[in-house]
């Protein structure tokens, strides 16, 4: 045999054995055994719902569909690579403390973290808080204050204290303990897949670009033309309520010259609570205002500290504890220029291609599950709920209820 000939051989062996290698593997997330799904749902749901999805065979059957579609993206993930990034890994450290520390407070009530020991802990932990805090402020929304870091910092001592402890006493290496990370780790996978699946989903500009064309009416920008000006009407001196009862999109204050009434604070979408109370009698917003309704311009036409009548006593000498707050109200009008249109098709359109993805992620990273799972519930007997038997595996018939995470 010639050494090209051996090359070829060698080179066609190789190819096969490592596609033979990739068959042969398989991820964590490729089956749902029924003995895991028990575990996680005992150890994890209140006990209350334990008990509803016990006597449940639809809410079981939905309960295992739902996680299904989790170990399949949880798998799309791993093709992707996500499971190696550093934001999983951070994630999954901070997750997987997390629930250290929940179960050791489950299992030791009566062990109490001291202010001492976590005041302690961390001023010999400064720089790993600091990256934490930082890493987890990023993914929220709120603003970050003094009172939110400081509250972050005691609770981000108690739950390393508290994880510490629970890997000392063995807990991470408790077989139901595991379980439950497995179903935390592929939840975390799934999010972040997701979250991938959404950037790629969004309409491109084609689409929107054939959709404004046939529905100008709807298009953001010629909307905020038309708020805008509407606004500069406003300043130059026409009437306000004329030009609400004539422009306004919102069909509750329209025929009152947009009037809303007295309201407080929390029964408005915030940015136009915010622009509104910041507002005082006879003044307009000098820009428009943006919500989730549309593009807003507000007057506001009085204010008041009103008593807050919530919770009324009806003995002529209220209590201290019953006595009524005083809280600030407004008196405005709006003129509303709807944007919801083309938002809501934006939306519409995501949800079906996102719908799509997941069906495809579905097909290509299958999950082996069982049709049905038997939940330990004290005092329950599965001999009275109809269409139940005593087993607990795979496929049989004879299986007990189960539910919803």
């Amino acid at each position: 045999m010639n050494k090209k000939l051996v090359l070829l051989v060698l080179l066609v062996a190789c190819g096969v054995a490592a596609a033979s290698c990739k068959l042969l593997f398989k991820s964590d997330y490729a089956e749902l055994k029924a003995t895991d799904l028990a575990a996680v749902v005992e150890g994890e749901f209140p006990e209350m719902q334990v008990r509803q999805i016990a006597q449940n065979k639809q809410a079981r059957k939905q309960l295992i569909d739902n996680f299904k579609q989790m170990f399949s993206l949880a798998q799309a993930a791993e093709d992707e690579g996500l499971h190696k990034s550093d934001k999983f890994k951070k994630q999954m450290e901070i997750t997987t403390d997390r629930a250290l520390a929940s179960e050791h407070l489950k299992r030791n009530p009566d062990v109490v973290v001291s202010k001492e020991e976590m005041d302690a802990y961390y001023a010999s932990h400064k720089d790993r808080f600091e990256d934490d805090f930082k890493f987890t402020s990023s993914l929220i929304k709120q603003p970050v204050t003094d009172d939110l870091k400081e509250q972050q910092r005691v609770g981000w001592s108690e739950i390393k204290l508290r994880a510490e402890k629970a890997r000392q006493g063995g807990i991470d290496k408790d077989l139901k303990f595991m379980t439950a990370l497995r179903f935390r780790r592929a939840n975390l996978l799934a999010s972040l897949y997701n979250s991938e699946l959404e950037e790629k989903s969004q309409l491109t500009d084609a689409e929107k670009k054939k959709y404004l064309a046939e529905n100008p009416n709807l298009d953001p920008d010629k909307l905020k033309e038309k708020a805008q000006g509407l606004l500069d009407r406003v300043k130059n001196g026409e009437s306000f309520e004329k030009l609400a009862g004539e422009f306004s999109d919102d069909p509750g204050s329209k025929p009152n010259g947009g009037d809303l009434g007295w309201f407080g604070k929390g029964t408005m979408d915030p940015p136009f609570e915010a622009a509104a109370f910041a507002l005082q009698k006879g003044q307009t917003t000098n820009e428009l205002v943006k919500s989730r309704f549309g593009y807003h311009i507000i007057r506001v036409e009085d204010r008041r500290v009103a008593q807050d009548a919530t919770n009324p006593s009806p003995s002529p000498a209220p209590s201290p504890e019953s006595k009524q707050e005083p809280r600030e109200e407004v008196h405005a009008r709006h003129i509303l220029v709807d944007t919801r249109g083309f938002e809501e098709y934006q939306a519409q359109k995501l949800q079906e291609k996102m719908k799509r993805a997941h069906e495809d992620t579905t097909l290509k990273f299958p999950v082996i599950a069982p049709e049905d799972f038997v939940l330990n519930v004290p005092g329950l007997d599965r001999n009275r709920i109809p269409g139940l038997g005593g087993g607990q595996g795979g496929r049989s018939r004879n299986i007990d209820p189960q539910g919803n995470k």
